[in-house]
Formats: structure tokens, sequence, C-alpha cells
């Protein structure tokens, strides 16, 4: 690697490289989130069948919940994060359940190569914006290389829908929802993930996911903050 490669595995925002942060993560996350209702709606999406004959990646993949969820319908999973905790985490929960057709590996997404078949489908969801967007670019043309031609990716995040110059009104108001929902210590991570963190906006999201070889064959957003993507590759490239 090169030294002037940005090194992800170096924490940016919310530290889960931390046991105690990576341990409380579901927790956190369970008071606004349902990962079952998340996962099906994620299928739901991406118009997807039987997904028995199916592979999967889940990049930045946390605690594993949905690397889990997908493995009990898909034929392998592999999920990836720079957290070794995170990772540790994901293990457990995996281990309980006893799935067997789940790898986890600690690496990201600068960092991992995927040494099989090209998969179906590759995922990421709320992990993305741990990359500032030139290395952004540089992961979804790494992501092309991981799927199969008219393979799927999709992208759930934070993604900036507003007009630049309303960005104070829309993030204060964004920021004051999650402390109703969460209350004021997820407050304050929200705040970390906008100080220190690199959301983007979404026609620079758009002009990358394109850029790498890929079509938006849809995307939605409620808020106009959190976005998903459904994305088809169409091209090969070479990287």
């Amino acid at each position: 690697m090169n030294r002037w490669t940005y090194d992800e595995f170096r924490h940016c925002g919310v530290d889960y490289s931390d046991e105690k942060q990576a341990e409380n993560y579901d927790n956190e996350h369970g008071r606004f989130r349902d990962y079952g209702k998340e996962f099906d709606a994620m299928i739901e999406f991406l118009s997807l069948g039987n997904t028995a004959d199916l592979s999967m990646i889940d990049l930045g993949c946390g605690t594993g919940a949905t690397s889990i969820y997908a493995a009990k319908s898909f034929k392998k999973v592999y999920g990836i994060d720079v957290s070794e905790m995170m990772i540790k985490q994901a293990k457990k929960k995996s281990d309980i359940e006893g799935i067997k057709n789940i790898e986890f590996i600690n690496t990201g997404f600068l960092t991992y190569t995927h040494k099989y078949e090209p998969a179906d489908l590759v995922i990421t969801k709320a992990a993305f914006h741990h990359l500032p967007d030139f290395w952004k670019q540089v992961a979804l043309l790494r992501m092309n290389r991981m799927l199969k031609l008219q393979g799927i990716l999709y992208i759930f995040d934070v993604v900036f829908h507003f007009d630049a110059a309303d960005y104070e009104s829309r993030i204060n108001d964004w920021v004051a929802g999650f402390e109703v929902k969460a209350g004021a210590k997820f407050r304050e991570n929200v705040e970390t993930h906008i100080r220190d963190e690199y959301s983007t906006f979404n026609w620079i999201m758009e002009g990358m996911i394109k850029n790498a070889g890929f079509r938006i064959e849809k995307s939605r957003t409620a808020d106009g903050f959190i976005t998903e993507y459904c994305c088809i590759k169409t091209e090969e490239v070479n990287i």
C-alpha cells in the first residue's frame, strides 16, 4: 500500500474501535431502528425474489445485523468491517444463532480483496460516510470489481439533498429530530457525524456512482438525509 493511501482503520467520528461503543451500538440504534423491517424493506426495494443462490458482500457490516438476516436466505454472506470490536460483536451474535454461511473479515472498503466468485449483491449501510469523497470514488471502483456484471450495488447512507445555502437550518432540524427519537446522547453522535465524518451531497454521490460503471436504477429518501440507492453494474472498470 502507498504511504499516501487513506488510512480507513483510523476512526473518524464515533470511535467504534472502542469495545464499549461496539457493545452498545445495537442498544443505541434499537431505539429508532428495526433491523428486521429494514432488511425486508431493502429486499423489496431491490426487487429481489428468491435469494437462495445469491452471494452478498456487506461492506461496513458493523455488528452484523444485516449480514445475519441475509445469511438466513442467501447462499453466502461476507461481512466486512474495519473495527475489530464490531467484527467481534458480529461473530458473537452469529455464533449464538448457529449461522455457518457468513464469513466476517476485519478489513475495509479500500483494503478488502474479494478472492471468490464475483458477488450478486454488494451493500453498504450507514458506513460509506467514513470515507472522504475522493476515497469514496476509489471504493466504488473497487465495489465494481467485486460484483458480477448486472449485479446490484445497494447504498444506504446520509446524503444531503438540500440546497447548500440552507445547510444550517436543515441540519439543526435533523439533529434535533434524533434527540426526540433516541435521546440527548445519540444527538451528540449525530452532531459528531456531521462535524467529523464525510457525508456528501446527492449530486456528488450520484456522479461518483455513475463514474464507477453503475446505473442508478432508483433511489429514495424520506427526509432529504437518509438515502437509498439501487444500482446495477453495467460495465467492468479497471483498477
